[in-house]
Parts: C-alpha cells; structure tokens; sequence
C-alpha cells in the first residue's frame, strides 16, 4: 500500500510539473497562478501545494525535470587529453543546439527560463541557479581555450577569455533567436554556423 501512495505521489507530481511547463509557456511565469496549474493538471490547489510551496519552486523543477539533459552534456566540455579543445568546444555546442531544435518540451522550457519570467520578487534567488551553469560552462571554455593556446591550436593574438566570453555570447544569442521564432533558419543554418565559429579561431 505504501509503495502505490508513493507512486501515486510522483505521478501527481509530475502532472504538476508538466501542467506548469504549459502553463508558463503559454502565460509566462508572472501572469502564472497555482489555480491554474493545478487546473491544468487536473488536480486540487491543495495536492499542488502538498509538493511544492510556491510558484518559484514549481519553476526550479520544472528546469530541473525539462532542461537535465542540457547539464549532462557539459561532459562534453571535459575532453580526452588526446582530443582537440576547439573541437571538443565544436561538438559541445553542436549536441547543444541539436538537442535544443529536436527537444519541443526542453526548448519551450528554455523559452520559459530566457523569455517568459521576470527575475524579481520571489524569483531573485531562482535567477542565481539559473545562472550558476553559465558560470561552469564559461569556465569551461576558458580552460579549453587556454589549452588551446598551450597545443598552439588558437589563432594568435586571441585571448582565451575574450574568446570564452565570444563564445558564450554566441550560445545565447543563438538560443534566442531560435527560441524567439526562427528555429526553421537555424535549423538548416546552426552547423555551418559553428563550424565557421570554431575555424575562425583555428591557427
């Protein structure tokens, strides 16, 4: 008996979660209520609160549930010792955006996090977990171009940080785009563009 109430407690919490997921893409996060959601997962107000205890903790697992996939392919920024780093850059960023244009509840969700809340009130500490993977992965580049400096790979004259910094810009301004509409241009465009990004820094 146990065991089916905890499952029929994950099941209902993922009811929440996905109803949330909808609910913020379709409302945005601010105009958002915990009526909704819980209408939108066919629950009470009550059962949302038995899991979570507001709206901003709905949002975190949400990101935690719909956007994991993107955190696991960091290990991508962590190559082999005989692995180039401007190619290992290249092919995190081409798994990145590959599962960003073939992953509709992943994109969506990062359409929640980039273009649909605004960071204030209960959501100002949200915005500091939002923020602590770019922070990793912008270390991540920095460490992979200064590699590159070490393998004489960079083009010279760049700076490492600089280009980690160039590089990030790129991710986001990508990611924007495509989550602003334009998912079909990159769609067809995103690999050349990449491999243009990566080869004007190769020596």
């Amino acid at each position: 008996m146990a065991r089916k109430t905890k499952e029929a407690a994950l099941e209902t919490r993922g009811l929440i979660i996905d109803a949330a997921r909808r609910v913020f893409h379709a409302e945005g996060v601010n105009r958002s209520t915990l009526d909704k959601i819980a209408k939108a997962a066919g629950v009470t107000r009550g059962a949302v609160y038995w899991h979570f205890t507001n709206k901003a903790e709905i949002f975190l697992a949400v990101k935690q549930t719909y956007t994991s996939e993107f955190d696991e392919l960091q290990s991508l920024l962590s190559p082999r010792e005989d692995q180039s780093p401007l190619s290992a850059i290249g092919n995190y960023l081409q798994a990145l955006f590959s599962a960003v244009l073939s992953n509709t509840a992943a994109r969506e969700t990062l359409e929640i996090i980039m273009l649909r809340c605004e960071y204030v009130e209960e959501f100002n500490e949200v915005l500091q977990v939002i923020t602590e993977p770019c922070t990793d992965i912008l270390a991540s580049f920095n460490r992979l171009y200064r590699d590159a400096v070490m393998r004489k790979e960079l083009k010279p004259g760049l700076d490492p940080a600089m280009m980690s910094l160039d590089t990030l810009a790129f991710v986001r301004g990508t990611l924007r785009a495509i989550l602003s509409g334009q998912q079909a241009v990159y769609g067809q465009a995103i690999l050349p563009l990449i491999k243009a990004h990566i080869d004007l820094r190769r020596a």
